[in-house]
């Protein structure tokens, strides 16, 4: 995707503090980079949900499994990209609902897989979206909103930070899981090697 060539730049604004927990930034973030960003969180997310224990919970609030989390990023993805169009006035109708609907299922019952295909189709689809951006779109704040409005680009970033905070937590809470099963696996084996001495 050659984002410079497709989006009207200008400087960065309002960055985001340091994260202590995913150590997220937006110092260095440049609004030609939101695109590729995005869909480099997206490709470590679709490996994490392709992976196993993805029902295992994650520290963390809300203390939700790895599938719940990815249920979450893909629902994100969906929804902001349906933001921006209604910030820039360019959101289609809603058609008219034709009767009653099957409840969406619960993020616990989602079929991983299929989540992880559906993240990245919906990150591929925002991170079009972003990278077709302008400069003024990127500084557009919603007038219906009260003061202070914020702007495209930092509402982009929250989303970035939040995509990545899921993340961590994610990858953090496997690297303890790995470290306590390990654990205890080894005092298992002390504990029968001291009953056959």
């Amino acid at each position: 995707m050659n984002i410079a060539a497709r989006t009207l730049l200008g400087p960065p604004r309002l960055p985001l503090p340091r994260c202590s927990r995913c150590t997220f930034t937006s110092c260095p973030y440049d609004r030609r980079e939101a695109a590729d960003l995005l869909l480099g969180y997206a490709a470590r997310w679709r490996r994490v949900l392709a992976g196993p224990g993805t029902t295992r919970r994650c520290g963390g609030a809300p203390a939700w499994s790895v599938l719940e989390h990815g249920c979450h990023v893909r629902d994100m993805c969906l929804l902001f990209r349906q933001r921006i169009d209604t910030m820039l006035g360019m959101a289609s109708p809603i058609a008219p609902s034709s009767g009653a609907s099957e409840p969406p299922p619960r993020y616990r019952d989602e079929d991983a897989l299929r989540v992880a295909e559906e993240l990245g189709r919906a990150a591929e689809a925002l991170a079009d979206r972003l990278a077709a951006l302008t400069a003024d779109e990127w500084e557009y704040a919603d007038p219906r909103l009260p003061d202070p409005r914020p702007t495209v680009d930092l509402l982009t970033r929250h989303l970035l930070h939040d995509i990545c905070h899921s993340l961590s937590e994610v990858l953090r809470g496997g690297r303890e899981h790995g470290s306590t099963t390990g654990a205890a696996h080894r005092r298992n084996e002390k504990k029968a090697a001291g009953g056959h001495g």
